[in-house]
C-alpha cells in the first residue's frame, strides 16, 4: 500500500491541526488581481478552524500575522503553499509571544490606572503591529479615561478602518469603548461606531442597551426605548435593560422619577 500523502496524513485520526507559515507565489494568494510578471513569494501564517478550513494572514514586514484572514480549504493549502518552519520558530513565535507579552503589561498598567504606562506599552505592541485591535482599542481606552478627546478620536477613526475589530470576540471591547466615549459626551462618534458593530452583530443585548442609552444622552427617549426593547427580547433577564426600561417608560409618560440608573 502506498503511503498517504499530505492532504491524507492531515485527515488522520489524531493529526495535529494545521498552524504554522507557509509560502507561496504572488499569483496564488492573490489570484486574478495580481498583475505582475516578475515573481513574488509571500508569506502567510495558517491556521485550522474548527471546521476543517484554514485561516490564512499574510506576514507583516515584522513578521505578524496582519490585515484581514482569508479562508482556505485545506487541499488548496497544501497543494499550493510550501512549510515555512524555521521562518515560524524563529522569527513568528519569538514575536507573536513578544507582542502578546507587551498587550498583556499595557493591559495591566491601564487596569491599575497608570495610564502613561499603558499608553507607552500599547505603542510599542503598535509598532509591531500597526492594526493590532487589543493595542488599538487599549491606546484608545487610555486616552478616554484621561479624557484626551482628540487622541481619542484619532484613535475611534483608526479602529473604524479596521475590520477585524469589529468581530464577536472583540465585542467586549468595541462595547467598553463605545460606552467610554459616550460618558464622555462624544455621542455622535459613539452613534457612528454603534452602527459599524451593530452592522456585523445583531444579537449582543449589551451593544443595543448601550445604543439606547446613546440615544437617550442625545434626547432621543423614544428611539432609545425601540432598541432598548430588542434587547431585552434578546435577553429578558438583563437587569441593566429591565432597569432603563423601567426609568424610560416613566420619563415618557411624564411621571416625576428616581435618578437615571447607573450602569
Amino acid at each position: 500500500m502506498a503511503p498517504p500523502d499530505a492532504t491524507q496524513r492531515n485527515s488522520l485520526p489524531g493529526a495535529k491541526p494545521v498552524k504554522g507559515v507557509f509560502s507561496t507565489d504572488a499569483q496564488h494568494f492573490l489570484g486574478r488581481h495580481f498583475s505582475g510578471r516578475v515573481s513574488q513569494r509571500i508569506f502567510v501564517y495558517a491556521e485550522e478552524q474548527e471546521d476543517g478550513r484554514i485561516a490564512v494572514w499574510r506576514l507583516s514586514r515584522n513578521f505578524i500575522p496582519s490585515g484581514n484572514k482569508r479562508l482556505l480549504h485545506k487541499e488548496k493549502l497544501l497543494s499550493e503553499y510550501l512549510p515555512e518552519p524555521a521562518i515560524y520558530i524563529n522569527k513568528v513565535v519569538p514575536l507573536m509571544r513578544r507582542l502578546d507579552d507587551t498587550v498583556a503589561a499595557a493591559d495591566k498598567h491601564r487596569e491599575r490606572k497608570e495610564l502613561f504606562a499603558a499608553e507607552f506599552e500599547y505603542k510599542n505592541a503598535l509598532v509591531l503591529d500597526a492594526d493590532h485591535v487589543k493595542a488599538t482599542f487599549g491606546l484608545g481606552l487610555t486616552y478616554l479615561e484621561r479624557q484626551e478627546k482628540q487622541n481619542a478620536d484619532i484613535v475611534f477613526r483608526k479602529i473604524m478602518r479596521i475590520e477585524a475589530a469589529f468581530t464577536p470576540e472583540h465585542k467586549h471591547l468595541f462595547n467598553d469603548f463605545g460606552m467610554q466615549m459616550r460618558k464622555l459626551g462624544m455621542y455622535d462618534e459613539a452613534m457612528r461606531y454603534y452602527a459599524r458593530a451593530y452592522r456585523l452583530c445583531h444579537t449582543d443585548e449589551h451593544l443595543l442597551y448601550n445604543i439606547a442609552r446613546t440615544q437617550y444622552e442625545k434626547g432621543r427617549m423614544k428611539s432609545a426605548r425601540t432598541m432598548l426593547t430588542h434587547a431585552l427580547r434578546l435577553n429578558a433577564e438583563f437587569s441593566e435593560g429591565k432597569a432603563f426600561m423601567v426609568y424610560l417608560e416613566s420619563r415618557l409618560r411624564g411621571d416625576e422619577t428616581t435618578d437615571l440608573p447607573p450602569e
